[in-house]
């Protein structure tokens, strides 16, 4: 997989941590993480759509749009890094979750655990709208904006995932 921008730590390397949010680098970090789950999201989408045939074709739709919403969401964060001159290849990030999901054989499986992945993007972007809220009311924004939408998808992953056999 072409990761282009972002820059991967080989399997098994773990990225290094994230700096103090109250630092540009360590706002940096955070948003280069959230964008490249995005992109891990969006592709695992694609990736399920079009390989686990045991999902009805409701289900493939569904997750097809998800996909498009989770592109949506990386041009949302991409475009406040740029803003911030916050580049995406300035330190790496892990694609454990890309790795996770592409392992699924099944589309109950992949269900289950994109669920679960969404779940912990939510919880991360509501606890970033909080910290930011006072100091990056833009990011705080984003993040906001992102979470809502994320409550959504899980709301939706739950009817698919009822879909399924």
């Amino acid at each position: 997989m072409d990761w282009s921008p972002f820059l991967v730590c080989a399997p098994g390397e773990t990225p290094p941590g994230a700096r103090g949010i109250g630092t540009p680098e360590g706002l940096g970090d955070r948003l280069r993480t959230a964008a490249f789950a995005e992109r891990q999201a969006r592709e695992a989408f694609r990736w399920a759509a079009e390989t686990l045939t045991d999902a009805p074709p409701e289900v493939r739709d569904g997750w097809r749009r998800l996909a498009d919403e989770e592109g949506r969401h990386l041009d949302m964060i991409l475009s406040r890094m740029s803003q911030l001159g916050v580049r995406p290849e300035e330190r790496p990030v892990s694609d454990a979750l890309w790795r996770s999901l592409e392992g699924c054989r099944t589309a109950r499986e992949f269900a289950a655990r994109m669920k679960t992945a969404e779940e912990r993007g939510k919880a991360a972007e509501e606890s970033f709208r909080r910290r930011l809220a006072g100091t990056d009311p833009a990011t705080a924004a984003l993040f906001g904006a992102i979470a809502d939408d994320e409550a959504a998808h899980i709301a939706l992953g739950e009817r698919l995932l009822a879909a399924l056999p």
